[in-house]
């Protein structure tokens, strides 16, 4: 759970959080659903890197009701945590498995440096062409800690727009996109790109080099090509590929298949990332970074609560709360629940299956 001393707290780019801290948990960009409410939620539930939906660069640059629908944050959102450092030796380059392997050296009874952090924010653009994305980063620069280009929406409109997926095979397109940012906003403010493994290793290896040389602060790897279908398994040994092409250089977030505690523990020993993010993991059950197995009903209540002081609108409400009961429904219990048509309907049904909501 995240920390809720008064004690004042540190506030790092999330590239550092990632490279310094054990065990990072990164909330994906998802479309709809990353809005505020649920960012907060989650920051409550060991999530310390938070992603808004992908935003299109070129309305947000352009349009004031685009930005004001695309994008909102509070004071609270981040939350905040009590971190433990990451072990390391005395090479830089050292992997992950080397780290693990020096702990046995450490002296009997000695701890690793705990330090409180405030939780990161992340504003993820899909975006062609490199002026209107750096216009867009321009002007949510000042709200949130980093930007993200996504290279990865496989959905076939991105693809047509040349973002998303299409940035795959131009990885020049993706370097002239980054430097553009970087210009507008200076070297060292923090923008990362999200990108898919290529069945052909050796151009995922080319992405992530040429991303690296266009400074990029982090990467995050989803471990399915733009073809696969999301029932199809994450390649955990194409990430870890993409982890050693940038070991050393900057930190990597694993992303695929992120459904329990035990699948992300897996996913952290097998690729040797940084982070590890979840996306449909997280809207079914908001507190999996924290070892719950299905979403606590406190989780139900706090979103509850997020929603209505937000004004989040009320067919996300339903989504989102939807989501997070699926595994409880039956098939007359789902088709039920599909048919509530207001809040107040919502409310009145979870204080039915005893969630004490204490409005």
């Amino acid at each position: 759970m995240q920390d809720s001393n008064p004690v004042e707290l540190e506030i790092l780019p999330p590239h550092e959080i990632l490279d310094t801290f054990e065990n990072i948990n990164v909330a994906a960009p998802m479309v709809r659903f990353s809005k505020l409410p649920f960012r907060e939620l989650v920051s409550l539930y060991d999530v310390q890197v938070t992603h808004t939906p992908m935003i299109l660069a070129t309305e947000f640059s352009r349009s004031s009701t685009a930005r004001t629908l695309d994008f909102s944050t509070s004071l609270t959102e981040r939350g905040s945590f009590l971190l433990n450092e990451r072990m390391r030796s005395s090479s830089s380059n050292s992997s992950d498995n080397d780290l693990l392997e020096g702990e046995s050296d450490r002296p009997t009874g000695s701890r690793r440096r705990q330090r409180r952090i405030r939780g990161s924010l992340i504003a993820q653009f899909a975006a062609s062409d490199p002026k209107p994305f750096a216009d867009a980063c321009e002007l949510i620069y000042p709200y949130v800690d980093g930007v993200d280009l996504n290279c990865g929406c496989p959905q076939s409109w991105a693809f047509q727009e040349h973002i998303g997926s299409w940035l795959l095979g131009h990885p020049e397109r993706v370097r002239d996109l980054v430097r553009a940012a970087k210009d507008r906003l200076g070297f060292s403010y923090p923008v990362s790109v999200k990108i898919r493994v290529d069945p052909d290793l050796q151009r995922t290896h080319q992405l992530v080099e040429t991303a690296l040389h266009a400074g990029v602060s982090h990467i995050t790897v989803h471990g399915r090509t733009k073809n696969q279908k999301s029932s199809h398994p994450v390649s955990l040994s194409s990430i870890a590929f993409a982890v050693e092409v940038a070991r050393g250089r900057v930190p990597v977030v694993a992303n695929g298949d992120a459904w329990s505690l035990p699948e992300v523990e897996t996913i952290r020993k097998t690729t040797g990332a940084q982070g590890v993010m979840s996306a449909r993991g997280l809207l079914g059950n908001p507190a999996l970074f924290s070892g719950y197995d299905e979403t606590p009903p406190s989780a139900i209540k706090e979103f509850v609560r997020l929603s209505t002081d937000y004004g989040l609108m009320f067919p996300l409400f339903h989504r989102h709360i939807g989501f997070m009961l699926e595994s409880r429904f039956n098939k007359l219990e789902r088709l039920y629940w599909n048919t509530l048509p207001s809040y107040a309907s919502v409310l009145d049904y979870l204080t039915e299956q005893g969630i004490d909501l204490d409005l």
